[in-house]
């Protein structure tokens, strides 16, 4: 094996340090829209605008790293990016009204949209197939516990410090980055070919399955925060209490869900998580006692978890030829399926946050039914 121990520990600790950093504030901002709106004297749709306008360039901006994988380092992407990140960020936390928070939330989001694929990239690279699904929990786990640290700081203190500490970690990450000396984060081989999704029938299966779970699921957790402050008229902090309770429920799930994934094959630990997706969001709709929803969020939370480190997995078990571009094709198409999905769905749970939830519920119950015709299972 080429790469020792140490090597393997050391890029995994950077990435999951990056996958912080652009995952700290965004969970909590969903928690914190009400407090966005009410502090910039705007209305919490258009402060829910924060939300699609980092996702989409995000998803637009992970297509551009496959490319720049095969031009220039990994190391020198990282680097870079995080720079952009933690700058963007820093502007954010100074902004007074929403119309440069949402330019630099387009800027945020393409500098942060390398992190999962180079990730993706570099665990099929440095880590074998038997416990591939074990280290993707773990790179996953760390977005969790950011995101946590997160939520529990927007219950305290102000929105404007969920901008400056991602800040500064993306600072911290690039450091590392900058002074690591190995020769583990070098160029991609190879050409970039987007094509493959529309040449390899069980590529284009997964991802057309990609595309429409983040589409729905995206659709009901953006709006949660909005959801809870407006139907049970919950406070900031409570909001966040709940919301902290997903971010662990959710690190625990991506753990359940690597071991699952490499125990029981990749399609049932996905198709479990999808089915306990839909079960809580079906158990949203309902409008149940405020002491339920802690369970359903629970629930929520551990089956996106154990559904997304299935199908993840799956993707680094393709050939190496392929990894650069399905790690970022596959961050593409959730974030932009999202974002458009934070959209189409606003429309809706403006008359009713309960029919919009029922039907994204079913429509996730049908979709794991299907799940094994859509992911064939020797894939």
């Amino acid at each position: 094996m080429r790469f020792k121990i140490n090597h393997k520990k050391f890029i995994l600790f950077l990435l999951c340090l990056q996958n912080a950093a652009i995952s700290f504030n965004v969970s909590a901002l969903t928690a914190t829209i009400p407090s966005i709106s009410n502090d910039l004297g705007i209305l919490d749709l258009v402060a829910s605008k924060i939300i699609p306008f980092y996702m989409i360039p995000y998803g637009l901006g992970a297509l551009l790293y496959a490319p720049l994988a095969k031009r220039f380092s990994i190391k020198t992407i990282m680097v870079t990016s995080m720079v952009v990140f933690s700058l963007a960020n820093f502007l954010c936390a100074k902004a007074n009204a929403i119309e440069p928070i949402l330019i630099l939330r387009i800027i945020t989001g393409i500098a942060g949209a390398g992190v999962v694929p180079l990730g993706l990239i570099l665990i099929g690279k440095l880590y074998e197939n038997h416990v591939r699904g074990r280290v993707v929990g773990l790179f996953f786990s760390f977005s969790f516990v950011a995101a946590l640290s997160g939520i529990i700081l927007s219950g305290f203190a102000s929105w404007r410090w969920l901008f400056l500490v991602p800040s500064l970690i993306g600072l911290v990450a690039a450091g590392c980055l900058f002074i690591d000396r190995g020769d583990y984060l070098g160029r991609v081989q190879g050409n970039v070919d987007y094509s493959i999704l529309f040449k390899e029938r069980k590529i284009l299966h997964i991802f057309i399955f990609i595309l429409i779970i983040s589409l729905l699921y995206h659709s009901v957790d953006r709006w949660l925060g909005v959801f809870l402050s407006r139907m049970y008229h919950f406070n900031q902090l409570t909001i966040s209490l709940l919301f902290a309770l997903i971010a662990v429920s959710g690190a625990v799930g991506q753990n359940v869900g690597g071991y699952l994934t490499d125990k029981k094959g990749r399609i049932k630990s996905c198709q479990a998580g999808i089915v306990m997706l839909a079960a809580a969001t079906i158990a949203l709709s309902a409008m149940l006692p405020a002491k339920a929803v802690a369970v359903i969020f629970v629930v929520f939370a551990a089956g996106w978890s154990i559904g997304h480190n299935g199908i993840s997995t799956v993707l680094t078990d393709f050939p190496e030829q392929y990894r650069s571009e399905l790690a970022s094709l596959n961050s593409s198409l959730r974030f932009v399926a999202g974002g458009i999905g934070v959209f189409i769905s606003g429309v809706f749970v403006e008359k009713s946050f309960g029919i919009t939830f029922l039907v994204i519920g079913i429509l996730m119950l049908v979709l794991a039914l299907f799940l094994k015709k859509i992911i064939p299972e020797e894939t």
